[in-house]
């Protein structure tokens, strides 16, 4: 993301892969909510030094960008997760305040939780939302067999692929 892009975001609104957290000194305790729904959705955006008022956002800035950006990684990194995350850190000045940026990308390993599953969640708009059990048992089923593309009941298979296939299975079977 730019630097035009992140001030174009700014003056819009929080959405489903974008996030601001006021964080001047230290990172905020729902940061890992957050990294959680990313990585189990699409990917988005975390930026740090910008407060949400209402529907606008105000740049504060952050104190210290270097330990922030190592404290956030080395998390990522840790254990802290189920999994490890690879996320990238970009770093902006705009209107003389420190911005600290960094993209979450959706994962292909799920779900993504810290601590046990029940700390799952999942990003639906501008919010994070704790998975359901269902949601949780889905994505540990995908885990374990794939999930098919959705066009893949619609998917044909010529009469040489079949016959092909029918007679390994007989001989197999024959065989056995």
């Amino acid at each position: 993301m730019t630097e035009q892009e992140l001030v174009a975001r700014l003056r819009d609104i929080e959405w489903d892969d974008f996030e601001v957290k006021a964080a001047k000194s230290e990172l905020p305790k729902n940061i890992w909510e957050t990294v959680s729904a990313f990585s189990n959705t699409s990917g988005g955006w975390i930026v740090l030094g910008v407060k949400q008022s209402g529907k606008s956002f105000e740049i504060q800035g952050v104190d210290n960008r270097e330990k922030l950006e190592q404290d956030f990684l080395g998390t990522l990194r840790s254990g802290k997760f189920n999994t490890t995350i690879f996320a990238f850190s970009k770093q902006y000045t705009i209107d003389g305040c420190k911005i600290l940026a960094f993209y979450i990308p959706e994962v292909e390993t799920k779900p993504v939780y810290f601590g046990n599953p029940i700390n799952t969640f999942i990003r639906m708009g501008s919010g994070d939302q704790r998975a359901t059990e269902g949601e949780i048992r889905a994505m540990f089923r995908n885990q374990s067999f794939g999930s098919m593309p959705r066009y893949t009941s619609r998917m044909t298979v010529s009469r040489r692929q079949m016959r092909a296939s029918t007679r390994f299975s007989v001989r197999r079977w024959q065989t056995w």
